[in-house]
């Protein structure tokens, strides 16, 4: 078939400018993360990861406020694993300014980073892009997986695609600016139940075990689980256990007192 010829592969694909707009817009969390999702869609992008925080980030958790539709399976590896001691797509964006292209590093890589490569490519992350992102002394990155392996560094950007990335990232700064100065405003007005469960889903208990441990009906932790998420502005319990994790909400004397009250 005449390559000219042939469907437009998703990579081709654009978004209106009307679409980046919208996204500088300060706008409810839940409805600014689907508009976000929808314009790296049009894009052809179904595969992303948006990250910005502190350049040594505190706590725990590496995961806590990410957007993304990675596997869940391969961030929980990345969790359990401290793949962040040897994250080479981290170190770059924290450190440099170009874009990051998934391909030739794979190919370099040695030692642990071909590990942390090959880990990755288990869970169809092999090809792609990552565009680091600066806002006041915050680092982040804008992460895209690329389905077309055959786009390479030296065509990249006459792909509309991956160049209407560039002209993105400046709506995608204004529009998580105004999610990070609501960020420093969190609300405190999430029950002591509402936290507990949150803890117990941040450990990765099942809304099952959740129950056992509260002595509650599942219904009830799904209830308060999803009060919480909508307090939190969040589209998912994972997302909601993040955003409390960041927002200093999940706190280990919430552990203290549920482990006393079961000893009792």
């Amino acid at each position: 078939m005449d390559k000219h010829n042939s469907p437009r592969r998703p990579a081709e694909r654009t978004a209106p400018l009307a679409a980046f707009m919208n996204l500088a817009k300060d706008a409810n969390r839940c409805d600014w993360e689907r508009q976000l999702s929808k314009v790296l869609r049009q894009l052809g992008f179904s595969s992303y990861l948006v990250s910005l925080g502190p350049a040594t980030p505190r706590g725990t958790d590496p995961l806590a406020g990410l957007i993304t539709t990675f596997p869940k399976c391969w961030l929980d590896q990345y969790r359990s694993e401290g793949l962040i001691d040897i994250d080479p797509i981290l170190r770059h964006c924290r450190r440099e300014l170009v874009p990051f292209f998934w391909d030739r590093e794979r190919r370099r890589a040695r030692g642990r980073s071909r590990h942390f490569w090959q880990q990755r490519e288990q869970y169809g992350l092999r090809s792609g892009l990552s565009i680091p992102l600066r806002y006041e002394l915050l680092r982040g990155t804008l992460s895209v997986a690329l389905d077309d392996t055959d786009i390479i560094e030296q065509d990249a950007f006459s792909n509309p695609a991956v160049y209407q990335l560039f002209m993105f990232i400046p709506y995608l700064l204004a529009g998580m600016s105004h999610r990070l100065t609501g960020a420093s405003q969190p609300r405190r007005d999430l029950t002591p139940r509402e936290v507990e469960c949150l803890h117990w889903a941040s450990v990765g208990k099942t809304t099952w075990e959740i129950s056992q441990i509260l002595a509650c009906s599942e219904r009830t932790v799904d209830f308060h689980l999803f009060n919480a998420r909508r307090k939190l502005g969040s589209v998912s319990r994972q997302q909601a256990v993040s955003t409390a994790t960041a927002c200093g909400l999940v706190i280990p004397t919430v552990v203290s007192r549920v482990c006393r009250g079961q000893k009792q």
